[in-house]
Order: C-alpha cells, then structure tokens, then sequence
C-alpha cells in the first residue's frame, strides 16, 4: 500500500479498529504516521516496545490505602484527557518480549490498561518489521486477525517527491531517480553485520553531506561515508556520480545561466539518462520556485532548453510540464511563439503522439 491510501486508512479507519504496517526497515512506517497525526492535528506519541519491560507499560503498582486495593500508576505517554484525539503508535511490537506484548495487547485489543479505557479519539497503530528477515517473534494468525493489516510499500516515486520537498541533497535525489532499485536493501535475507542501504540511511547520508558541506575536492571522506551509511558497494558509485556526472549541471544553471553553459547542455544531451535526469531536476525546480525566481530570462531560458532536447526526452519533458500547475502555467504561455508550435509538433510527430494538452494553434 502506497503512501497516500496507507494515509487515508490511518485518518478514517473507525478509531476503535486496530492497525498494523508491515514492512521491511527504513521505509518510513513511523514517519508516514507521524505525518498524519499532524496533518489531522492530532496528538502523537511513540513507544518503542523493543526496548520496554513489562513495567514500562503496565506502569508502578500504587497502593490505595483508603480502598484497600492496588493499581497502577499509568506511564507519562497515556492520555490523560478524555476530550483529546492522537495516535498512539507501539513501534517494533514483534521485537518485544512476551511479557510486554501481553501488555501491550490489553490496550490494542481492548482499548483498555489496567481497567481504564483509552480515549474514544485515540487511534491504536502498531509497526513490525518483515519477519523473513530480522530476529523478530512471529505472531500467530488469531492474534493477526484482530488487526487491519497494511503491507506499507511506499513507491520510489513518492520517496522521490518527499525528498525534494523535504530538501533532500539534490545529488541524493538525482541518484535515486536514475537508480530506484538502489533506494531500499535488496530483497531476500540479508548477511548479519553488512551495511545496505534504506530510506532512512539516504536521509542520513543527504544529512551528513549538508552538515560537512562537502565539495568536489572530497571524493575521499564522501567515499567513506557513503560505505558507512549505505554499504561498500554503493560506497563505490554514489561518489563518482556526485563528483561527475551530478557536478556538471544543475537546474539552476538551465534556468539561470543557460547561454554560459549552453556548451555543457548540449553535451549532455548526448546522454538520454543524464539529460532525462537534468529535465526531470529542472521540472522540479520550476514548480518548487517562488514566482519571483521565474521571471522572462528563466521562462525563455527554459524554453531555449526544450529545443535542444533529444525528440524523446522533450516529449517526456512537455507531459511532465503539464502535470503542475507552476509550469503548466508557463508553458502554456509558449502558445503565441509559432516556431515553438512547430517544435511540439514536431516532436511528437516524430514518436507518432500527440502531445497531451497542447497549445492550441
């Protein structure tokens, strides 16, 4: 289940009902319902049940002189407030003890601890990891049963868009939008010790490359940490990508600078995967800039670049173009220039198309 349907479950799903994501680590399963508790401006707390004991649930017994009977002092994530609404999420349940599962059921199962009843807008969600490839303890079909379960699997695509919103290291970016199969470790069972790399260790690895703020003279120390946040092998190609292929142009540069780099631009087009990834960063760079940054220069510049795009690339270029609304705008702008027309016609001509939303004539 992608993203926004995995959302849309969490928000409208009836609050008394149970849920469980599924996945393999790194992927997002705690960020995607963090995200949603607050986009529905709902309260938020994590417990981490790996590393929980029986009383860090159940809480401290109290004794109640006047009634003669013991209970238990509630730990400091339960909601008090019988008003409020919140999500509160028990991450890594199949990692628990037996112990604390048992716990841990009595508030997803019953909505209940220790005879106190969970508020009627508080949503139980629970994560696990993948068992086929973790020390984890398996859970039984009738325990499975009284849950909704979401096999969470998150496309590259939406990673991708994510990270550019979230300002994610453009190289990082650009590397996981010619490489998808490189983003998440690879499937089967995976060698104790060895590094692979996850969505949560790219985020780590644009991090640390912000942080350090390091250039092209550091191919050394960008080797290094690329092999310790996402394995040897990629530790090899991640660098040399950053240092060549990604140094050499930027969006920027087609927007803002394209007669000083023209020459670049075109060399790059004799490479259909790094001119289909420069058109896809300049797509977005476009709808992620201020109005302000796109003034007559960019959009002339822009459409100088359209021109010299190998016939496919451009046919993918115009479509994506017309799928937001920032450059649809712009483009849609083109439609007086009658040399442009003959450009469009021309390229989809060429592909046997016809461009999608076109200008008209």
């Amino acid at each position: 289940m992608n993203v926004s349907m995995t959302k849309r479950i969490l928000s409208q799903m009836p609050g008394d009902k149970s849920i469980m994501l599924r996945a393999k680590h790194g992927v997002g399963k705690s960020s995607v319902i963090k995200q949603c508790a607050t986009e529905n401006g709902m309260s938020y707390h994590d417990v981490r049940l790996s590393q929980c004991e029986v009383g860090d649930i159940k809480g401290l017994p109290l004794l109640d002189e006047v009634a003669g009977t013991t209970r238990f002092l509630k730990p400091y994530w339960w909601p008090r407030d019988m008003n409020s609404k919140g999500i509160l999420f028990f991450d890594e349940l199949n990692r628990a003890s037996k112990d604390v599962l048992q716990a841990v059921f009595e508030i997803c199962l019953d909505r209940r601890l220790d005879g106190e009843a969970l508020p009627e807008g508080w949503r139980v969600v629970a994560a696990i990891n993948a068992d086929d490839d973790y020390d984890v303890a398996e859970l039984d079909p009738a325990l499975l049963d009284r849950w909704f379960i979401i096999d969470f699997d998150p496309s590259p695509k939406e990673w991708i868009d994510w990270a550019r919103s979230a300002k994610v290291h453009p190289a990082v970016v650009e590397f996981i939008s010619r490489n998808n199969s490189l983003l998440d470790p690879p499937v089967g069972n995976l060698d104790a010790g060895k590094v692979y790399p996850s969505r949560r260790s790219w985020v780590s690895m644009s991090d640390t490359l912000l942080e350090m703020q390091l250039t092209d003279d550091s191919e050394g120390i960008i080797t290094q940490i690329a092999k310790g946040w996402l394995g040897r092998e990629i530790g090899v190609v991640f660098p040399k990508f950053m240092l060549n292929e990604f140094s050499q142009l930027k969006p920027s540069d087609v927007l803002d600078k394209y007669d000083e780099y023209v020459q670049k631009i075109e060399s790059a087009c004799s490479d259909i995967e790094v001119v289909a990834a420069l058109a896809n960063s300049v797509t977005a760079e476009i709808n992620e800039r201020s109005a302000a940054r796109m003034k007559e220069k960019q959009v002339e510049n822009l459409k100088k670049f359209f021109a010299l795009l190998p016939k496919d690339v451009a046919a993918s270029f115009w479509q994506d173009l017309l799928k937001n609304p920032k450059s649809k705008k712009i483009a849609m702008t083109w439609q007086a220039d009658p040399d442009f027309l003959a450009t469009l016609r021309q390229v989809f001509g060429m592909l046997g198309k016809k461009p999608d939303a076109a200008p008209a004539e």
